[in-house]
C-alpha cells in the first residue's frame, strides 16, 4: 500500500503557481483578486467581510483556532473517515522565508465557495474556491493506493519474453476528493500508472507494439508558474515582488508570452548579453539572493543599511564609470566586411549586429558615413517596402523603412509627413480622460532616456498620461484611476487613497 499526503496550504508563491496552472491567471491578476478577497466582500447579512488571510506570505502555518474549524468542516462535509485524529502541521522549507503571517487560507472554512458564490465575480470565486479547497484538503486524510506489479509472458515462436508493468490502483481517495496539486507538464501521473483488473493465468491479446526512443531534452520554457517557483527556489524577490518582476519583463519588451510560455525578445537577449558581459556579479543569482538576505537583516535591525549600501554602491559606481564607454559600443561583430564602403571610396567597415525598434539587423561599423543595412537572413534593404496600410495623418501608404536604429514603419510622405507607427502594448485600462481610448505603454523621448510611462492611444486627440502602471479596478473611495506602486499597493490618482498599505500595516502589527 502506498500513501500520499496533500500539499501544504498556499504561500504567495504556490498560490501564483497553482492559479497559473489551474485557472490560467497571471501573477498580477492573481494578486489583484487576492487583494480584493483579503480587503473584504459585501456578504448578505454580514456586511463587508475579508474572505482570506493576508496574501503576501512565505508561511505554511495555520492558526490553531482555524485548524479546529477546518476539522469540523471536514467531518460535516465529508464524514469522519476523511478527518484527521491530529492536525497536520507544515514547516516552511524556503530559505530566507518571512513567516510573519499565516498561510493563505479562508478566514472561515465554514464559508464554502457555494455559500459566497452569489457575492463574488467569476475570477474572485475561482480563486477563492482554489484557496478553500487547498486549505481544507491539507487537513484531510491521506490518499491510499495499492501498488501493483504484473508479469506478462510473451511467446514468439520458440522465443519467450518476460514483460513487467507496474502501477497503482486507488484504494481510498482521502484529500483527493477535494483537491490535488497541479503540475507544470501535461502528463497525468495517475493515469499513466493505472492498470486494468487482471487475474492470474489470464490470456492477453497483443493489440500493437509501441517502440519508444528517448532523447535528452532541453529544459522546458518557463511558464508563469515555473518562473515563480524558480524565483522562490533561488531566493530572488519576495512574495510582494514576484508579480511585479514578471510584469516588468513583459512591459519592457524583454519577453513575450505565447501559449502560457515565455519566449525571449531580441531586446531581452541583447540586454542579458550586455549585463552578463559588463556586470556579471550584479546579475548573478547568488548576488541577488544575498542582497535579499541583507535587506531582511536590515529590517530585523541586525545589519546597518549604510554599511550594506557602502559595500555595494562604491564598487558598482566605479564599475559603471569604467564600462560606460564600452557599453555604448556593445555590438556583435561579424567576420565580414561591408560591401558598400569600397564602392563609395572608403576603407571597408566591419559588419555588426545591431538592435533596432523592430528587432536585430546588420549594419556597418562606419555608420553614419555608411548607411549599409540588411536583415539577418542576408537580404539587403535599401528601398522602402510599401505596405497596404495607410497613414492616419495624411492618407498616404505606410512603408517599412530602415534607419540608423533598424527597421521601422513610417509614412511614404516623409519629410512632409513625419508619422511613425508605434507598436502598442495595452494595459487593459480605458482612458479616464476621454473614455474612448486605451491606456498603452509608451517610451519617453526626452528626459530619462527610455523611461516608460502610460498614455492614451488616441494621442494627440487625447493627451492623458500617467507615470505609474494603471490597474483595471477603480478607486473604492471616488471611482478614479488607480495606479500600481513599487511596494505592490495601488494608489488613486485623484484622491490619493492607497489600497493595501493600511491593511498590511494592521496585519504586520
Amino acid at each position: 500500500e502506498v500513501k500520499r499526503n496533500p500539499a501544504p496550504p498556499f504561500t504567495t508563491s504556490t498560490l501564483q503557481q497553482e492559479a497559473a496552472r489551474k485557472l490560467g491567471f497571471g501573477a498580477r491578476r492573481t494578486m489583484r483578486l487576492a487583494q480584493q478577497l483579503y480587503e473584504g466582500i459585501e456578504l448578505p447579512g454580514e456586511g463587508r467581510v475579508g474572505l482570506i488571510t493576508y496574501m503576501r506570505t512565505d508561511s505554511t502555518t495555520i492558526a490553531e483556532s482555524a485548524l479546529r474549524e477546518i476539522a469540523e468542516v471536514v467531518k460535516t462535509e465529508f464524514g469522519a473517515a476523511y478527518a484527521l485524529k491530529q492536525p497536520r502541521r507544515y514547516k516552511t522549507k524556503q530559505r530566507g522565508a518571512q513567516e510573519a503571517h499565516e498561510a493563505i487560507r479562508p478566514t472561515s472554512a465554514m464559508r464554502t465557495p457555494d455559500r459566497v458564490a452569489g457575492a463574488l465575480d467569476k475570477g474572485q470565486l475561482a480563486l477563492y474556491r482554489l484557496i478553500w479547497q487547498r486549505t481544507v484538503a491539507s487537513q484531510m486524510a491521506e490518499a491510499r493506493f495499492d501498488q501493483v506489479s504484473v508479469d506478462v509472458e510473451a511467446v514468439a515462436g520458440d522465443d519467450r519474453y518476460l514483460l513487467r508493468a507496474t502501477g497503482q490502483t486507488l484504494k481510498f481517495d482521502g484529500f483527493r476528493r477535494v483537491y490535488f496539486e497541479g503540475r507544470d507538464d501535461t502528463a497525468d501521473e495517475d493515469a499513466e500508472s493505472a492498470l486494468p483488473r487482471l487475474t492470474a493465468e489470464q490470456v492477453l491479446r497483443l493489440l500493437e507494439v509501441l517502440p519508444e526512443q528517448h532523447f535528452t531534452q532541453p529544459p522546458p520554457r518557463f511558464t508563469e508558474a515555473s518562473l515563480v517557483k524558480a524565483l522562490e527556489e533561488l531566493g530572488i524577490g519576495r512574495p510582494s515582488t514576484y508579480a511585479s518582476i514578471i510584469s516588468t519583463l513583459q512591459d519592457r519588451g524583454y519577453v513575450r508570452l505565447e501559449e502560457r510560455r515565455f519566449f525571449p525578445e531580441d531586446v531581452g537577449e541583447v540586454v542579458t548579453d550586455l549585463l552578463k558581459e559588463f556586470f556579471p556579479d550584479v546579475v548573478d543569482v547568488n548576488f541577488t539572493a544575498k542582497m535579499e538576505e541583507d535587506l531582511d537583516e536590515i529590517a530585523e535591525g541586525t545589519l546597518r543599511w549604510v554599511q550594506v549600501l557602502d559595500e555595494f554602491y562604491g564598487p558598482f559606481e566605479r564599475l559603471l564609470e569604467k564600462n560606460e564607454g564600452e557599453i555604448q559600443r556593445f555590438e556583435e561583430v561579424l567576420d565580414e566586411t561591408c560591401p558598400l564602403c569600397p564602392q563609395e571610396g572608403r576603407k571597408p567597415g566591419q559588419l555588426v549586429i545591431k538592435l533596432g525598434r523592430y528587432g536585430k539587423f546588420i549594419g556597418c561599423s562606419n555608420w553614419p558615413d555608411c548607411n549599409y543595412i540588411r536583415n539577418l537572413d542576408g537580404q539587403e534593404r535599401k528601398e522602402p517596402e510599401v505596405l497596404e496600410e495607410t497613414c492616419p495623418e495624411c492618407g498616404k501608404p505606410l512603408a517599412k523603412k530602415w534607419g540608423r536604429f533598424g527597421p521601422f514603419i513610417g509614412c511614404t510622405g516623409y519629410p512632409e509627413c513625419r508619422y511613425i507607427k508605434r507598436e502598442e502594448q495595452k494595459t487593459g485600462v480605458k482612458c479616464p480622460k476621454c473614455g474612448q481610448g486605451d491606456l498603452v505603454v509608451k517610451r519617453a523621448r526626452r528626459g530619462k532616456r527610455g523611461s516608460l510611462f502610460y498614455g492614451c492611444n488616441r494621442y494627440p486627440e487625447c493627451d492623458f498620461t500617467v507615470g505609474q502602471r494603471p490597474v483595471p479596478d477603480p478607486c473604492p473611495s471616488c471611482g478614479s484611476l488607480m495606479v500600481q506602486q513599487k511596494d505592490g499597493t495601488t494608489k488613486c490618482t485623484s484622491c490619493g487613497t492607497i489600497v493595501g498599505a493600511v491593511a498590511e500595516s494592521v496585519a504586520e502589527g
